[in-house]
């Protein structure tokens, strides 16, 4: 049974300046593989934009450019689009702007 603070999480919400909230929408990428995930984050314990616990923004390569979405380290699916950068660079610059810091 869900609680009634991850229901309020996982609710859509415009955020100017970012793709926004993709869960259980058809703006959700396909099933991602380990593999196709060139940069991952440390979790993070809260996220201003994606506001929720326990997320991880990853960067993954999509023809050519560089989809940045944060990921649910509990349920592993991917929850909000931050959008597309047109190279690795700038996508790790938007993550050290926003604090993200990589894994490793």
């Amino acid at each position: 049974m869900k609680t009634f603070k991850s229901h309020i999480n996982e609710l859509k919400m415009e955020i100017p300046g970012s793709k926004g909230w993709v869960l259980g929408t058809k703006d959700e990428p396909k099933k991602l593989k380990d593999k196709d995930i060139i940069w991952r984050s440390k979790v993070h314990h809260w996220d201003n934009d994606v506001r929720s616990d326990n997320t991880r923004l990853i960067i993954v390569k999509n023809k050519g450019k560089f989809d940045m979405w944060a990921k649910s380290d509990k349920s592993g699916k991917i929850v909000f689009h931050f959008g597309t950068k047109p190279t690795l660079d700038a996508a790790k610059e938007f993550a050290s702007i926003r604090k993200w810091q990589e894994k490793k």
